[in-house]
């Protein structure tokens, strides 16, 4: 655990500690694509009896250096469950409620809206962690290189200890586009295409303060949907640092020049909306693998895709 500077709060005795998980070894390419899952039935989360209101992964080597796609080393996704409580949306289809999620994006939960506007009670927001919960803690890494590789994953968190009595509970939602259970759908090759979850009706109720998205390569944009109204639009963003582009550049012919060898980079966020009892919910994940490269086994095959969206909601 490396301590950190905290961002928000401070005047409340906030704490900011990077945690690292592993080392995991992570198998050459030609060994199932590279793809290698680590689940851990418990982990140091970094803090007991805390409100955590901001976390973030990240994927480093062992002697601290970045990995990203331009290293060969993705992290594919990681998830934490609480397994002190009932998941809202699956219950006991999950073993555990899935509170933090990322992909190789990496897009900061900032479930207190970063501090600001301290006008709205639900920025004084967080996801309390309990002094004897126990948290699991799932993570898929790619190797896209012919060696093995050592990855460490890393997870920022700014917390503060207890629960102050101006804060409010978060509950975490996730929408999935597989509905419960895995979270894999089949990608479709040089077309625009969609998938849409099952319909979820809302038996919790809270201000969302913070929503965050999962798309794979090939993603445009992922639709949170309340009563069939948009509510929160994750828009993809590619390549935006070097860390998201392949060291190759190694292209497809007839991709657009501007999209080669690039990788999602970035899912927009939202943090305003308000879900009721009886809302009725869902995600929608737009795929356009014309316009962007999905991702490939080693066959050649395409690769499947996901469509995520995790809602924190501060309990009214």
């Amino acid at each position: 655990i490396t301590t950190l500077a905290p961002q928000f709060f401070t005047d409340q005795g906030s704490k900011r500690v990077k945690v690292t998980y592993g080392p995991f070894v992570v198998p050459s390419m030609d060994i199932n694509n590279g793809m290698q899952n680590f689940e851990y039935a418990s982990v140091n989360f970094g803090c007991k009896n805390c409100t955590v209101t901001y976390m973030e992964a990240g994927l480093e080597y062992p002697n601290g250096t970045y990995a990203n796609a331009n290293t060969s080393l993705w992290l594919h996704h990681i998830v934490l469950y609480n397994l002190n409580n009932l998941d809202t949306v699956c219950g006991t289809e999950e073993f555990g409620e899935r509170f933090f999620a990322s992909g190789n994006e990496r897009s900061p939960v900032n479930i207190c809206i970063n501090g600001r506007a301290l006008h709205l009670p639900t920025s004084k927001a967080g996801y309390y962690v309990g002094p004897n919960d126990t948290i699991a803690f799932l993570t898929e890494l790619m190797n896209t290189a012919m060696v093995n590789q050592t990855a460490i994953v890393t997870i920022t968190y700014e917390y503060l200890p207890s629960l102050p009595s101006n804060f409010h509970k978060v509950t975490p939602i996730w929408m999935d586009i597989t509905g419960c259970g895995g979270s894999e759908a089949p990608a479709k090759n040089d077309t625009a295409f969609q998938y849409t979850s099952p319909v979820w009706t809302a038996n919790a109720t809270g201000r969302v303060t913070s929503a965050i998205g999962h798309l794979h390569d090939g993603g445009v944009h992922l639709d949170i949907t309340k009563n069939n109204s948009t509510m929160c639009d994750c828009a993809a963003a590619y390549g935006q640092d070097p860390g998201y582009v392949d060291p190759s550049g190694m292209s497809m012919p007839g991709m657009p020049m501007m999209n080669m060898g690039m990788h999602i980079s970035s899912l927009s966020e939202c943090s305003t909306g308000q879900i009721n009892l009886g809302d009725k919910l869902t995600v929608t994940a737009f795929y356009n693998t014309t316009e962007y490269m999905p991702m490939t086994n080693t066959d050649g095959s395409l690769a499947p895709i996901m469509g995520i969206a995790l809602l924190y909601l501060a309990q009214n």
